[in-house]
């Protein structure tokens, strides 16, 4: 989307703060909890997260390029590691304090701009609501203090549910 040159945002030069860095740190070594994989990995059976159905999604071996017991070795790793897929909303996570700091977006001062929603269509708006909340829950949407307000609009799409 082109801008005019009047609303073209001009980048402040400066040097990003110290306290704003986000560090990464490893707090021990990942390789000495690994466990040993069998030399025969056993057939798949489904797990807390991870059933066929979700191991079909995954589309393994598409082409068919690995053998048989390939196909079953990545199946036991990934079944040994299913805490680690997420196949709905509320199984997704954020990453470990423990292995990164809180992300600090810093800003100059100035005086914050607000714009106001665009009204939710009477039609979706418990549906909207209900989204809103699931993500919440889930933890992908979480308050927020900050001075800005989101210009957003909600539409269902042809499928019949919300983007």
């Amino acid at each position: 989307m082109h801008k005019r040159v009047d609303r073209k945002v001009k980048p402040v030069p400066g040097v990003f703060p110290e306290d704003a860095r986000v560090t990464r740190t490893i707090p021990r070594d990942p390789l000495l909890t690994l466990p040993e994989l069998p030399h025969c990995p056993p057939d798949f059976t489904p797990g807390e997260r991870m059933g066929f159905e979700e191991l079909k999604l995954l589309n393994i071996n598409s082409n068919g390029d690995l053998w048989d017991e390939e196909v079953k070795l990545i199946q036991y790793v990934m079944k040994l590691n299913e805490t680690a897929f997420a196949f709905k909303e509320e199984q997704r996570g954020t990453f470990s304090r423990e292995y990164f700091s809180d992300y600090i977006i810093p800003v100059l001062p100035h005086v914050p701009w607000e714009h106001k929603n665009i009204p939710i269509p009477p039609g979706i708006r418990d549906e909207v609501i209900q989204f809103l909340k699931d993500k919440c829950a889930a933890g992908t949407y979480e308050d927020s203090q900050a001075s800005y307000h989101c210009r957003w609009f909600c539409f269902i799409v042809s499928n019949r549910s919300m983007p």
